[in-house]
């Protein structure tokens, strides 16, 4: 099975150094949204600092397979969207 590499660029740069094995590409991005969904959720208070961060996936060889890139951003009574056209609302 192949080793894939997830690497989390967030300012303070977590390089992953052991890999995991999985099945195949599909299965890495799974994975890959389900680490950085963790992140998201764990580190919930400096997410929405505006910071932007980024998970890189690689394989054995140092090869970029994907990326992932993430912002949170704030905007509270920013405004309001308009519904879609066609939308009945009551």
């Amino acid at each position: 099975m192949p080793r894939y590499f997830f690497n989390i660029d967030d300012g303070r740069s977590a390089r992953d150094l052991d890999g995991t094995e999985l099945k195949d590409l599909v299965t890495a991005k799974c994975e890959g949204v389900k680490l950085a969904g963790r992140k998201i959720c764990d580190d919930a208070g400096s997410f929405w600092d505006r910071q932007e961060w980024g998970l890189t996936v690689t394989d054995g060889e140092g090869l970029i397979l994907f990326s992932l890139a993430f912002i949170g951003v704030e905007a509270p009574a920013a405004g309001r969207l308009s519904p879609p056209q066609g939308l009945i609302t009551a």
